[in-house]
């Protein structure tokens, strides 16, 4: 709970930093120039992909931290650097050819620099996780971050180019790499001595990371040679706002819980249902925002966007419920990484990306309409959590049993305040107001969306008797939060 708290903690506050920057940025771009980059990303991300290792992981899972291996690691590291760096200059004439944007070519070059770079990163780093300081990792992430943003923006301004969006990922990336070997002591050397136990652990490893690929990448794949960069631009900015409750909650929880986990397989402790309460009581949490989100879309389309983008409204809308579902597949796939069990992470990821694919390809073949394809996504997230709760059921028995009184409490919650929802003005719908007008609209409504649920399903847990499962688990961290918070409070009183 400590290391979630300083993940996501640092995580919303460089996001809020970045939501001042995206502000800028989209009144300074246009969606083509976010679409290019996208492309871009999308290209480089896939060839990454194919010498994703995972020793990071494997390290981590290290009874003893043992010198020769994270040697080896560095040497794979900094070898997959270079290797990845230089095939993404050699594809890149031939990727710009195929998407149809010579523009692409200087891009991908520029990003395979970066990717060297990256692969010179201080191996040492992974100590920090081992032995959970989650202060030092979130300082690492978050002063590369805050200020790429500020660097990003001025750029912007001066370029009025995607130049721009490019420039500022180099300048996290290679400052980033700069402060890792100011963190982490350990200094590495080029080694191969206990490669082999590396190599054992991330081949199924990379196999995912190839899965996660696809189904994480494939959307600009896809939908960009169809749609052109412009509507592009707008699907991926939409599903940028809409996904934040994952990239800057889950992802953190998902992130302190591999660690944790870890210990606890190694020390034999694990306990039998973690994997999906812990899921189940984090979409608990996520359910009353991602219905906030959903409902507020049009606010936050033209707050955070601007009029020229109010074809994000229905986009945002329909993804902002993936976050209900996504608990599963994270907290279940790190569940069974954590454990060891990669080969069966990887069924459920690559299952999912090749059925994403498929809906994707035939959808395209009969629409280019965004909001049925952000439907299809969704669809395809509830059958990847099916699938992840079925692996974990294999290798660990949950009492699911014991979930669907709080899975019927959610819904039934969550069904209730949409239909209040349904009856304020401009919900689920676009709007022109002003952007001062929008944003007090927007939070008052999305405000009263998280509260409205969140006793509604309270009361319901109060009715059925208070019944064991992750509901108490939530009740109980509130009450030691706030007793913690009252006592640091009176000590303060008493000081003063």
């Amino acid at each position: 709970m400590i290391g979630t708290l300083w993940l996501t903690g640092w995580r919303m506050l460089t996001r809020a930093l970045g939501f001042v920057s995206l502000l800028a940025l989209t009144q300074l771009l246009v969606p083509a120039d976010f679409g290019l980059v996208a492309l871009a990303s999308a290209v480089s991300a896939a060839i990454e992909s194919l010498s994703q290792l995972g020793v990071r992981d494997a390290l981590v899972r290290l009874r003893e931290n043992a010198e020769d291996h994270f040697d080896a690691a560095f040497t794979f590291q900094a070898g997959r650097g270079l290797l990845t760096g230089l095939a993404l200059a050699a594809s890149s004439a031939t990727a710009a050819k195929w998407m149809g944007d010579a523009r692409l070519q200087p891009i991908l070059v520029v990003l395979g620099v970066l990717t060297f770079i990256g692969g010179l990163e201080n191996i040492g780093t992974v100590t920090l996780a081992r032995r959970l300081d989650f202060r030092s990792q979130v300082l690492l992430q978050a002063g590369p971050r805050m200020l790429s943003v500020i660097v990003t923006i001025l750029l912007a301004l001066w370029l009025r180019s995607y130049w721009a969006l490019i420039a500022g990922l180099a300048f996290s990336r290679v400052l980033t790499t700069a402060c890792s070997y100011a963190v982490a002591p350990h200094r590495p050397r080029l080694r191969l001595q206990g490669w082999r136990y590396l190599l054992h652990f991330s081949a199924w490893s990379w196999a995912g990371s190839v899965a996660i690929l696809i189904w994480s990448r494939s959307d600009p794949f896809l939908i960009g040679p169809a749609v052109g960069p412009a509507v592009l631009g707008v699907y991926v900015i939409a599903a940028e706002v809409a996904l934040l409750p994952v990239t800057e909650l889950i992802e953190p929880v998902s992130s302190a819980l591999y660690v944790g986990f870890a210990m606890a397989h190694r020390t034999g402790t694990m306990a039998r249902d973690v994997a999906t309460r812990v899921a189940m009581a984090i979409a608990i949490c996520m359910a009353p925002i991602a219905l906030g989100l959903s409902a507020t879309s049009g606010y936050l389309a033209q707050t955070l966007l601007g009029s020229k983008w109010a074809g994000a409204q229905p986009v945002i809308a329909i993804l902002a419920l993936l976050c209900v579902f996504s608990p599963f597949s994270y907290v279940c796939g790190t569940t069974l990484s954590a454990q060891g069990h990669i080969r069966r992470a990887f069924y459920c990821n690559g299952l999912a990306a090749a059925l994403k694919v498929t809906t994707l390809l035939t959808t395209l073949h009969l629409t280019h309409d965004l909001q049925v394809i952000a439907a299809i996504t969704l669809a395809v997230v509830f059958v990847e959590a099916c699938l992840f709760i079925w692996q974990i059921q294999i290798v660990t028995p949950q009492r699911l049993h014991d979930l669907a009184g709080p899975a019927l409490r959610t819904l039934v919650a969550g069904t209730a305040t949409m239909l209040a929802l349904l009856f304020a003005p401009g919900t689920w719908a676009p709007t022109e107001l002003p952007r001062l007008h929008a944003v007090l609209i927007g939070a008052i409504i999305g405000i009263a969306a998280v509260a409205a649920q969140t006793a509604l399903h309270a009361a319901l847990w109060t009715a059925a008797g208070r019944p064991d499962g992750p509901e108490r688990n939530l009740a109980e961290l509130a009450s030691r939060a706030s007793a913690k918070i009252a006592s640091r409070l009176s000590m303060l009183r008493r000081a003063t």
